[in-house]
């Protein structure tokens, strides 16, 4: 990390031009990639341990996603929802194909995902019963910040300050199967849906028990419930599996999907059994950028590429390797209070805030994220070397240990 007047520039103009919503961003700007490597405006060197928010799914410049879209860009980038669209429809096929056979619409992020898949499911339940809206979502989970979105993020801080939210959510510990069942055997004649993520990535990397997605999909079996599983930041294959739902005994009947599916190109989806398909006809739900042939390209290569069997290897190797160290350092390291996750989804809590240790990393060439707090998260690329995970690793391990001897 470097002080640079570059830097200066940057920082001085971000805060002339910009909203400053993010809050005080980390003192860097990158300005290339390759691979799993970073490089700054002073071209100092960076291990990416975050991927975008688990988004670069295939690392930086990828020669197969570039070539893919290059081409594309060279061909034809946009035409609307108005015509058909080849790069659309194979897309879908290879969406269906890798989570289950259904039918897929396209949007432009996990936020516009989740929005239509609140609006698919309020539509479906009421047209059973015009009682039957509410949807039970999670505390600490996180769904979006629009309106319908943000009113299903069961975090008081995300709603707070914009007035009423969109009535019809209920929110539900976490793991918690007797107050789910509880709940939905009083109330069942008003739910329509539940909605989770099965490793809450904001809420800090937790993970939902078998037992809890196994009664989740036997009450909603008996009481005619829909089952949406929120994959923004789990799903393709950062978990080891294509989809986090496939570590489970459970299809949901609406996926969504977004950050790593276009591998940094903005693209969303809801995935949906057929039975579900006439719930939204002609005029009820669209958008004008979502699916157009860019975006549809980054769905298709990135789902080529992971998978291929050599990179579905990297991640399981990758992911023993990340946390076998990791369970080493916690025999030595006191600040260590446990590590969760699946995959390369990855999250080491501590017994005192993350922030300045995500500060310490990218000083150290690392870069690492920290939420709920505590919680650091580690989400590389899926497509990284095991010799960058081995140094990403040791300058990790060397800052834990710093961290602990200053205390």
């Amino acid at each position: 990390m470097s002080n640079s007047k570059k830097l200066e520039k940057i920082v001085q103009m971000d805060k002339e031009y910009l909203y400053q919503n993010y809050g005080d961003r980390l003192p860097v700007c990158f300005t290339r990639g390759k691979g799993s490597e970073l490089f700054d405006q002073d071209n100092n060197r960076y291990v990416d341990f975050f991927s975008g928010i688990a988004v670069n799914a295939l690392g930086h410049g990828h020669p197969a996603l570039t070539a893919a879209l290059r081409e594309q860009v060279d061909t034809l980038i946009h035409t609307s929802n108005w015509f058909h669209n080849r790069e659309q429809v194979e897309a879908a096929k290879l969406i269906s194909e890798t989570a289950f056979r259904g039918k897929t619409l396209f949007a432009n992020s996990g936020t516009e995902a989740n929005e239509a898949a609140i609006k698919l499911a309020r539509k479906h339940g009421l047209s059973i019963s015009k009682k039957k809206y509410r949807v039970i979502t999670f505390e600490n989970s996180f769904h979006g910040r629009t309106f319908g979105s943000m009113s299903a993020t069961a975090q008081k801080k995300i709603r707070t300050g914009f007035g009423p939210i969109v009535p019809g959510f209920t929110y539900l510990p976490y793991n918690d199967i007797k107050t789910l069942e509880n709940e939905i055997v009083k109330n069942h004649e008003n739910i329509c849906a539940i909605m989770l993520e099965l490793i809450q990535g904001e809420g800090g990397i937790i993970v939902a028990s078998q037992n809890f997605v196994k009664k989740i999909k036997a009450l909603a079996k008996k009481y005619k419930i829909l089952v949406i599983i929120d994959e923004v930041q789990t799903g393709i294959a950062r978990t080891g599996k294509m989809y986090a739902f496939q570590h489970y005994p459970i299809i949901p009947d609406i996926l969504t999907l977004a950050k790593g599916l276009g591998s940094g190109v903005p693209v969303g989806v809801m995935h949906t059994k057929d039975t579900l398909v006439s719930v939204l006809p002609g005029g009820a739900h669209g958008t004008t950028f979502g699916g157009n042939h860019l975006a549809c390209t980054a769905v298709t290569t990135t789902l080529e590429e992971l998978s291929k069997k050599t990179v579905q290897n990297n991640i399981s190797r990758s992911s023993q390797y990340i946390y076998d160290y990791l369970h080493r350092m916690n025999d030595t390291c006191e600040c260590i209070q446990e590590i969760r996750g699946l995959g390369l989804h990855i999250g080491i809590v501590l017994d005192r805030p993350g922030l300045p240790i995500v500060k310490k990393a990218l000083s150290r060439g690392l870069v690492i994220n920290c939420t709920a707090q505590n919680v650091l998260r580690i989400m590389p690329p899926l497509t990284i070397p095991i010799s960058i995970v081995k140094e990403g690793m040791k300058l990790f391990e060397d800052i834990i240990k710093e961290e602990g001897s200053s205390q």
